[in-house]
């Protein structure tokens, strides 16, 4: 079996490219026979969904590298990872595929990004024959949850299969005991719809009612609006910036924190892999009622779900974990225990090493 794997690996940092590095490197020690065609549209994650002439050459190029490896590599499968719910990436996304559907190779769609299946009504005829060229019928889908499987039932995919992501261990190597703060975490890129300017209303919300609730913030801003809310936020004493954070830097911030708020509506969130990172920790988490953090966090047991944008809510939750120390003990447990379970990197390895095996 050949497989051609088209993807991005690190740099940038980000759940989907982390993961891609994963598989490649998994394929690697496994000596299975795949070759990769690196996308590296952004190097920085703040690049990502932003048009560049620069993009478009390196779009050209891949072109013709793919076509390349088709005409001489002739995999059996190509392994690719669908855009999530906005024009320019999906009509990326058709270009990308155009040799792979002419020549009639069987495709692996693994979907990272999620709401592709939100978008096809909003297309012109011309654009939907296109899509349905490129995307219909895939032999094969790897979605993370129930809730993901949305996309590829619209695709027509043949057959599909629900692996989560995994996340390496980051637990607590000792009980946290409650300091003078009740440090509530973000940790990704500050862009508006992953909720950062949501963090800091919901933050500044909390810390009116009990000053002990301090935000703490780890990732890039996406632009200068981001920026300046976390700016101002800092200056107002509510948040800690740690600007851009990774390895043990990262770690030891996770472990620090008591509770991670993650009050996403990211175009393109799917499975978000920082919610997974703060069960590791022992984190309750609070987040949004949106795709497949529905179906990461349950109710009451390992965190709380609200709809976006319901700031007194997530402020409520926060609180109400401040001041419940048994209900806090009880939620942090059920976090590890779910990390364990579901999420870890063994898990996921084992599962995705699993599917490329059983490819015939």
């Amino acid at each position: 079996m050949r497989l051609l794997i088209i993807g991005q690996t690190p740099p940038p940092y980000g759940g989907q490219i982390i993961h891609i590095g994963k598989i490649v490197s998994l394929l690697n020690e496994e000596k299975l026979d795949f070759k990769l065609v690196r996308m590296n549209f952004s190097e920085e994650m703040d690049e990502t969904g932003k048009f560049s002439l620069k993009k478009v050459w390196k779009l050209i190029v891949l072109q013709f590298v793919i076509l390349k490896n088709v005409i001489f590599y002739r995999p059996d499968f190509v392994y690719y990872p669908p855009s999530g719910c906005e024009k320019v990436p999906v009509y990326r996304d058709i270009l990308m595929l155009f040799f792979i559907r002419l020549f009639k190779i069987k495709t692996i769609f693994h979907f990272h990004a999620g709401g592709i299946s939100e978008l096809y009504d909003s297309l012109n005829p011309v654009i939907k024959k296109a899509f349905k060229y490129a995307f219909f019928n895939p032999e094969h889908s790897i979605c993370m949850s129930q809730t993901g499987l949305k996309d590829p039932i619209f695709l027509e995919s043949k057959q599909n299969t629900i692996i989560p992501y995994g996340v390496e261990d980051i637990s607590k190597q000792a009980k946290k005991t409650r300091s003078k703060i009740f440090q509530v975490l973000f940790v990704g890129v500050c862009r508006e719809s992953k909720g950062i300017l949501d963090f800091i209303e919901i933050i500044k919300v909390a810390n009116s009612v009990d000053k002990r609730v301090i935000g703490r913030i780890v990732g890039k801003a996406f632009s200068m609006k981001e920026e300046t809310a976390i700016k101002e936020a800092v200056n107002l004493g509510i948040v800690i910036y740690d600007g851009v954070k990774i390895g043990d830097e990262k770690r030891k911030i996770f472990c620090e924190s008591d509770v991670f708020l993650f009050p996403t509506f990211f175009e393109h969130e799917n499975f978000p892999t920082v919610n997974l990172e703060a069960f590791s920790a022992g984190l309750p988490v609070v987040s949004t009622n949106w795709r497949g953090v529905l179906n990461q966090i349950s109710n009451g047991r390992n965190g709380y779900r609200y709809d976006v944008h319901d700031i007194q809510g997530m402020s409520d939750a926060i609180l109400k974990l401040l001041n419940d120390e048994e209900l806090y003990a009880e939620l942090s447990r059920n976090a590890r225990q779910d990390y364990e379970a579901y999420y870890s990197d063994e898990t996921f390895k084992k599962n995705i090493l699993n599917f490329f095996n059983s490819l015939k």
